[in-house]
């Protein structure tokens, strides 16, 4: 292996990207307590699967609905009314 590469050499590849720019993802910042980051790394562990994939799908599942949070007055009404 060499220690250095020269890559004023590569050449861009013909075409367009493969992943639309609606598909690619946007980095953000956010604070988290300690203790919610250490359960959500031992979750993703124990589901193999990288901790910011987890946190990533978890916000996904909630911005669309399919996560929904148990504590909201908006699901105590819906439950009530299913009663």
């Amino acid at each position: 292996m060499k220690k250095e590469y020269d890559l004023k050499s590569l050449k861009k590849r013909e075409g367009t990207p493969k992943v639309s720019a609606d598909a690619a993802k946007t980095p953000i910042s956010i604070r988290l307590e300690s203790v919610v980051l250490s359960e959500l790394k031992t979750e993703a562990l124990r589901l193999g699967i990288p901790y910011q994939t987890l946190i990533g799908s978890i916000l996904h599942r909630y911005a669309t609905g399919e996560l929904v949070d148990r504590h909201s007055p908006d699901l105590k009404k819906l439950l009530t009314g299913l009663l």
